[in-house]
């Protein structure tokens, strides 16, 4: 195909879309509704992940060693332990911190606890910090096994529970995602399929007279792509407002826990670019693909 072919073509897709300007403003609208539901999914998805991996930070699970065992074993099992997959810190924590840490979180009846530093009962222990709450079961059974350990105790249920809804949470995001991506698809196709309709003896005069299915396909192709990448710009521009809005209600609540909560939000000044350009990206393939597979059936002559 010529050069001037291809232009030609190529500016006959976009007039089509003015054209056909109904039809294309409401598989935009459409369009842009469904990319805005997408991206929001993934917003929250990732929100969600990254505060369960600020959450998953935060708990420590606590190794106690017996009394024989010396600080030089200790540092040795902090080291292997600190190796493991899903591990993010290991702190020795000796006996006489122990006691101390007792008194402090006693306030003021930690005077009771006077008097215990020549007999203290308590055990010196290894704080182990996850970053991967997945694999506690994994990291305590390993823990048990060493030498020196006299027992563990790690927050199992609330891994479980975490575990739990963010596998729910990311199945359910890809099901709605996925579904959202197929309506898309199906409102271009059908977009473009009014359009091939109502030009269908064009279409078959075209074919006769020789015109390949190429140079007949390429305009279609460019009405889709033009109105998905409109779809994803207006869709990236309403994130993007209703984001900065969100966040900044958020912060502003008088209630402790959501503004602590907002502070924990991702800001879109970080991921602006993936979402600008996967906006773009889907706009092209989905409007592309979905008028490719639309017109296939009229160059059947």
């Amino acid at each position: 195909m010529r050069g001037s072919s291809f232009k030609y073509l190529v500016k006959q897709g976009i007039v089509n879309v003015w054209l056909n300007h109904l039809m294309s403003f409401a598989s935009m609208g459409i369009l842009t509704a469904c990319f805005i539901l997408v991206g929001g999914a993934l917003l929250l998805s990732m929100n969600v992940q990254d505060l369960f991996l600020a959450v998953e930070s935060q708990n420590e699970m606590v190794v106690y060693l017996y009394d024989e065992t010396t600080r030089q074993q200790a540092d040795s099992m902090s080291v292997e332990i600190e190796a493991m997959e899903g591990v993010q810190e290991v702190r020795y924590v000796s006996k006489e911190e122990a006691l101390e840490e007792q008194k402090d979180w006693l306030g003021e009846d930690g005077s009771l606890l006077d008097g215990l530093e020549d007999d203290n009962p308590l055990p010196a222990s290894l704080r182990v910090t996850l970053l991967d709450l997945g694999r506690l079961s994994e990291i305590e059974a390993r823990c048990k096994s060493m030498a020196g350990v006299e027992s563990v105790s790690s927050p199992t249920y609330l891994a479980e529970t975490l575990t739990g809804v963010e596998r729910t949470l990311t199945v359910l995001a890809a099901i709605i995602i996925g579904i959202l991506l197929l309506t898309s698809l199906v409102v271009i196709g059908n977009t473009v399929r009014l359009t091939v309709f109502s030009r269908r003896r064009e279409i078959n005069i075209m074919k006769y007279v020789g015109a390949t299915n190429g140079f007949i396909r390429l305009p279609f192709v460019v009405e889709g792509m033009v109105i998905g990448l409109v779809a994803a710009v207006l869709a990236f521009g309403v994130l993007f407002g209703v984001y900065g809005v969100i966040g900044r209600l958020l912060s502003e609540s008088i209630i402790p826990w959501v503004s602590a909560v907002s502070d924990g939000i991702i800001p879109f000044g970080e991921i602006w670019y993936w979402f600008a350009g996967g906006f773009l990206l889907s706009g092209c393939i989905v409007g592309a693909f979905g008028s490719w597979s639309s017109i296939k059936k009229y160059l059947r002559v």
